[in-house]
């Protein structure tokens, strides 16, 4: 491996991936909280060399992206409950906790619950307006991927960033992938409380593919402008809103700020805009320049060369959310504004100021 690829290697977590590849922690915790979760291995520093290029290979040959999210939490005992009574279906599914007891029934559900309640750190019955008491954590992977791989991997993936707190967690398979549902109680036993940050979100990632490569499952966890993605998936919270028939005040910012755009009012009220297409140019120059450092080395170098300009080739242009909110908008003031003039050439010919001053014209 060339001195310019080990270069540009080092610079890959800055253009693609600035958590993961750099040494760029998270900050430490505000005075008022305690320290928030930290990786407590694999995921801690820098990555080596050869995992940047391993990230590398996965990306080029697109290999199953993990998916790990925070879903909510509850601020009391009773959203608590209820967000087990849902991973258990009502004691139907078997949920696991921390030191690997299996609980069946909703009787057993409820002694879960009890030991969160007696767990040394006091949870309110009712109330909203507390700090969050608990942490809901999805884990999932594609459609097709080995379900034990998966629970196992969840498995590995909570004792190794959990350490120290009460967990639960259950498995369900009534979508399309089978997925894993795991709720953290906020406070740990000696009393930390946990703060996931971006940069926690991102290692998760990391260890649970990790966790699956162990077991045989090829997956990854790269940032989606590495893969040409543009657009994030839609917040649970604002989907469930729309469902609703709700409004949502991120919504309605986002809809006014397309529609001063869509009317030349303000071409600068999405910077996020700005930020999107210069991380796609970052993208491209440097899978660029790596693509032509690869083609200079050994075969499997070249090989990856050209996985990569395929996996560029593959890039969709770009079109941002609030690209499209500002286009479907100049469609219909285009088309309202089309119409109007059709309901006014009517109105005109219809009382003869088109076609009898044509006529008269002609006489």
């Amino acid at each position: 491996m060339t001195a310019a690829l080990d270069r540009w290697l080092d610079d890959f977590g800055a253009t693609l991936d600035p958590i993961y590849s750099r040494a760029r922690h998270v900050k430490g915790p505000r005075k008022e909280k305690s320290t928030p979760t930290a990786p407590k291995s694999r995921a801690t520093g820098p990555a080596t060399r050869e995992s940047r290029r391993a990230t590398l290979e996965r990306i080029a040959r697109k290999s199953p992206e993990v998916m790990v999210k925070i879903t909510g939490g509850g601020r009391n005992m009773r959203q608590i409950k209820a967000h087990m009574d849902y991973i258990s279906r009502n004691g139907e599914i078997d949920v696991e906790d921390e030191q690997g007891l299996i609980y069946q029934g909703k009787k057993d559900v409820r002694h879960v619950r009890d030991a969160w309640r007696d767990g040394g750190h006091t949870i309110p019955y009712e109330g909203e307006d507390g700090p969050r008491e608990a942490f809901n954590i999805m884990l999932s992977m594609p459609a097709g991927t080995d379900k034990r791989a998966i629970k196992d991997a969840a498995r590995a993936f909570a004792s190794e960033h959990f350490d120290g707190y009460q967990y639960a967690f259950a498995g369900h398979d009534d979508k399309d992938h089978f997925h894993i549902h795991l709720t953290v109680k906020a406070v740990g036993l000696d009393g930390q409380r946990l703060n996931p940050r971006k940069g926690d979100l991102h290692r998760w990632r990391v260890t649970f593919a990790e966790q699956l490569r162990e077991r045989g499952v090829d997956a990854n966890a790269s940032p989606r402008k590495a893969r040409g993605v543009v657009r994030k998936a839609e917040r649970q919270a604002l989907r469930a809103i729309t469902e609703r028939n709700g409004k949502s005040k991120v919504l309605r910012k986002h809809r006014a700020e397309a529609i001063q755009e869509a009317r030349g009012r303000g071409e600068h009220l999405n910077p996020a805009q700005d930020r999107i297409s210069a991380v796609r140019v970052l993208t491209l120059k440097g899978y660029g320049e790596v693509a032509k450092i690869l083609s200079k080395g050994d075969a499997a170098d070249r090989e990856l060369a050209l996985q990569i300009v395929g996996l560029v080739k593959t890039f969709q242009q770009l079109n941002t959310a609030h690209q499209s909110r500002v286009k479907a908008i100049r469609d219909i003031l285009s088309t309202t504004q089309q119409s109007r003039v059709e309901a006014i050439r009517e109105t005109l010919s219809s009382r003869g100021h088109i076609d009898g001053s044509r006529n008269e014209g002609r006489a």
